[in-house]
Order: structure tokens, then C-alpha cells, then sequence
């Protein structure tokens, strides 16, 4: 038995339900975002003295032009042990899996039913007032087997593509946050491995300053004792500073230990681990490359700005989506099967019983315009929203830029003035030395003078951590060396 749903009388019937059905408009008055320019920033590079154009500025593991082996040590073991960064990954794999889930829309669908299994068996009794024939009034056993099911939606409106780019657009925002994570993880190791180089010299500095003062107390104690050449005064004061710095001291251990421990945490390890870190000093020139057209590496650079590029156009997908519902909405079809009101032609004669069914299977949308257009409306606000965050994500691009700029400007001029002051107290201590052993200053004015050199150390060595910090900044805001995907 053959039969076929489709029948070209109801082309008319179809013709005039999508004229009825096909118009997905949105109401008026329903505002459209667009996306932003880029911002301006010559004025910013050129303001930028230190900066120099390049055309290889930054790269994926941006962490060697450091030049520290520990830190290369510490962030292989993070990138591939922090919980955080595989639950990103994770999320890319779920992503991809959707999308390829939402591709088997194009593909027809065959389904296989076991005998017995939704199917038809028993007694059929067939009413004479309703048969006519020899039949009417009788009653029958049939079957009714189906086994094979066949499904395949023709996308005449694109919906289907809509659905799959919108999942496709979904992994590649899964994967651009992913990337984010890969760069927050990463300067933020740096930025704290770098606070330990410093906490690191200063401690030691501190320990020689303490050795020092030790050393200068007693002999100042000594004095006092056996000879009363000097008064109590340089006891008393030499005491404080001694205590001041022992404290120093002491805050510079905690903090120590806090960063290790938080480094550990950060790749995955746990305190144990943080202390066997290495120090390993850092180093970088006091220029940096930038590419010369800022604004429009801003978009292929920056992670954060690919994942609100994607969901722009996840969102944009999903308005396709919501528009294909006003139209009609078909479906090819069709079944295979056996079907009999005899049991024993379907059990010894089954060619004779065998039957399937194709055609076409046609939903309109004829009283559904309301809920359509509401759910296109909340699309389109869904899509404006995206659209919206992007424009804010490319200024707060911008704006981080220019932040990181004047950050790493202030740092080299900073370390140009402090190693002037530097060298000039190094000069001053050695003079007053000089006039020391001439007998025209105290002790305490030379140890005045070593201690003013020595916090000169300690200001440069902070200095320093802020000059390496701002390059950790210069490379996140410019992505880190990330390259976003090309928007299908």
C-alpha cells in the first residue's frame, strides 16, 4: 500500500497561509543597536614617549620576554593545573558538542522501532452501519508495524543554520573566555611572582640594614661603657631604628609567605609547593613595542572583546531564529511498515502487507502572531543588549590602554630619577665617610648616610617591581598575544 500526504491542489492553501504567516516585522518604534567606531588614539600613542612601534609586539606566551626561568617554571605548571582554567576548558568542549548536536538539524533522521514495541496488535471490530459490504459488522484481528520512522526538516527560512551559527558563535564566545581566563591567570601569577622578586631584595636589604645596626649599637653601647665618649643619645636612637627595622623585617616575611602561597593556589598546588619557588630576578628594556594601528589590533587582540563580538552575533543568530517562526514551518515525512486486518498475511505473506507513507508535514502559524512578535521583540533586546556591551568593552579597551600607557611612561621616569637619587647617595655616603675618618663628622652622620642609601635601595627596588608590573599590564590590555577567530 502506498500513500503519499502531499497533493499540488493545496499549493494555493500554502501560498495563501505564508502570505497570511510571513510577515516578521518588528513593531515600530522598536530601537536596533548599532555597534560602535573604533576610538581614536594617536593622540595617546604619541603622548606615550617611551613606546615604539612594531609590528611584532606581543605573543601567546608573553611571559618570556621577562627573561625569568621560575616564572616560565611556575606558569607551565599553572596553565595546566589551575581548577579554574580547566573548567574553562570544559566549557569549550561542551560548547563545540552543542554545535555539533545543533549541525544534525540538516541531516534527515531515521528511526528504528523493536517489533512489539508502539505498535498495533488486536481485534478490530468493523461497525456495518459504517462499512458497506460483506465486511460491515464482522470483527477482525489486525497488525499495524511500523519499524522505520524517517524525519528531515527542510529549511526553506534558514532556521536551521541560524541555530547552528548561533552555537558555533556560543563555543567561539566559550573559547575567547577561555582565553580571558588563560590572561587574568597568567599576568596575575606574574604580577605576584614579580612582588616576590621585590618583597624578596627588600628583605635582604632590610637583613643588612638590621646586621648593620646591630653591629653600630653595640659598638655605640661599648663606648658609652668603657670610654664615655659618646652620650646615651646615639644608644637611644640607634634602639628605634633597630626595632623599626626588625619590624620591617618581619612584615616582609609575612608577605613573603602570603604571595607564595598564593602563587601556589593560583597553579594548582598547595602551600608546600609555594615554597619552593625560586627566585629567579626578571628583567625588560625600558621600551616597549606596540603595533602602530592600536584601535584595530584592539579587536583581534583582546579576548574580552571577541567574547561581546561573539555574543553580538550569537544574539543576531537567534533574532534569524525568532523571524523563520512566522513562517510556515515543513517537515518531509515518512514510515515503513506492515499493516494487515489479516494476522497471518503479515506473519507468512509479508510483501503483501508491506505499506510506507512519505510527504511533506506542514505547520502554520495562524493565530500565534502575538506570541511571535513578543518573543521577537525580547530577541532583538537580547541582541541590542550584546551589542551594547561590546560598544562598552571596546571603550573600556581603549580606556585600559591608555591607563597602561601613562602606568609604564611614569615607571621608566620614575627608575631615570631613582637612579640619579641612587648614585647621589651612594656619593654622599662615601664623602661623609671621607670626612668620618677625618674627624670632621660623627659616626652617627655616616650612619645617617649609609641608611639614606640604603632606603634609596629599597625605593628602587619598589620601583623596579613597578616597572616589570606595568609591562604585565602593557601585554594584558593588548591581549596577551591573542588571536580571536574569524566571525562566520
Amino acid at each position: 500500500m502506498i500513500r503519499f500526504l502531499f497533493s499540488f491542489r493545496a499549493a494555493p492553501l500554502l501560498s495563501g497561509a505564508m502570505a497570511l504567516t510571513g510577515c516578521a516585522f518588528l513593531p515600530k518604534g522598536t530601537p536596533v543597536a548599532q555597534k560602535m567606531p573604533l576610538p581614536p588614539m594617536e593622540k595617546t600613542l604619541a603622548a606615550a614617549g617611551p613606546v615604539r612601534p612594531s609590528p611584532e609586539w606581543t605573543r601567546p606566551l608573553w611571559w618570556k620576554d621577562l627573561h625569568s626561568s621560575e616564572l616560565d617554571r611556575i606558569l607551565d605548571e599553572a596553565l595546566s593545573g589551575n581548577p579554574g582554567l580547566r573548567a574553562a576548558a570544559d566549557r569549550i568542549r561542551s560548547s563545540w558538542a552543542i554545535a555539533a548536536h545543533e549541525r544534525g538539524r540538516l541531516l534527515p533522521g531515521l528511526e528504528g522501532r523493536p517489533w512489539l514495541l508502539n505498535d498495533t496488535l488486536g481485534i478490530w471490530q468493523i461497525p456495518g452501519s459504517s462499512f458497506f459490504g460483506p465486511f460491515g459488522g464482522r470483527s477482525f484481528a489486525f497488525a499495524d508495524y511500523s519499524p522505520a520512522f524517517f524525519t528531515y526538516h527542510v529549511d526553506l527560512w534558514g532556521e536551521d543554520r541560524a541555530r547552528i551559527r548561533a552555537a558555533v558563535g556560543e563555543a567561539r564566545a566559550a573559547m575567547a573566555e577561555f582565553a580571558v581566563a588563560q590572561l587574568s591567570l597568567s599576568t596575575t601569577i606574574a604580577r605576584r611572582y614579580i612582588e616576590l622578586l621585590s618583597r624578596v631584595e627588600e628583605k635582604e636589604i632590610v637583613q643588612k640594614m638590621v646586621a648593620q645596626l646591630r653591629e653600630d649599637l653595640a659598638l655605640a653601647r661599648s663606648r658609652h661603657r668603657k670610654a664615655g665618649i659618646d652620650t646615651l643619645l646615639p644608644v637611644y636612637s640607634l634602639e628605634q631604628r633597630l626595632a623599626a627595622a626588625r619590624q620591617r623585617e618581619r612584615i616582609l616575611e609575612r608577605e613573603e609567605t602570603v604571595l607564595r602561597d598564593e602563587i601556589a593556589t593560583l597553579a594548582g598546588k598547595g602551600p608546600d609547593w609555594g615554597r619552593t619557588i625560586r627566585i629567579a630576578p626578571a628583567s625588560f628594556p625600558r621600551r616597549f613595542p606596540l603595533p602602530s594601528t592600536v584601535p584595530l589590533e584592539l579587536l583581534s587582540r583582546r579576548p574580552d572583546v571577541a567574547v561581546a563580538l561573539w555574543r553580538v552575533e550569537l544574539a543576531a543568530q537567534r533574532v534569524k531564529v525568532a523571524k523563520t517562526a512566522f513562517y510556515p514551518n515543513v517537515n518531509l515525512v515518512g514510515f515503513a511498515g506492515f499493516q494487515s486486518l489479516n494476522m497471518a498475511t503479515v506473519l507468512l505473506a509479508p510483501a503483501q502487507a508491506f505499506m510506507y507513507m512519505v510527504g511533506p508535514a506542514i505547520t502554520l502559524p495562524l493565530f500565534e502572531r502575538g506570541q511571535l512578535t513578543a518573543r521577537l521583540v525580547a530577541e532583538q533586546e537580547e541582541y541590542n543588549i550584546a551589542v551594547e556591551r561590546y560598544n562598552a568593552a571596546v571603550l573600556d579597551a581603549a580606556r585600559s590602554v591608555a591607563d597602561a600607557l601613562a602606568q609604564w611612561k611614569e615607571s621608566v621616569e620614575n627608575l631615570t630619577t631613582q637612579d640619579t637619587a641612587l648614585s647621589a647617595a651612594h656619593r654622599f655616603t662615601r664623602l661623609t665617610d671621607s670626612r668620618y675618618q677625618a674627624g670632621l663628622v660623627t659616626r652617627m652622620d655616616l650612619i645617617e648616610a649609609s641608611l639614606a642609601a640604603q632606603e634609596q635601595e629599597l625605593r628602587l627596588s619598589s620601583l623596579t617591581a613597578s616597572h616589570l608590573e606595568s609591562v604585565v599590564a602593557l601585554h594584558e590590555v593588548l591581549g596577551g598575544g591573542y588571536q580571536t577567530q574569524t566571525t562566520q
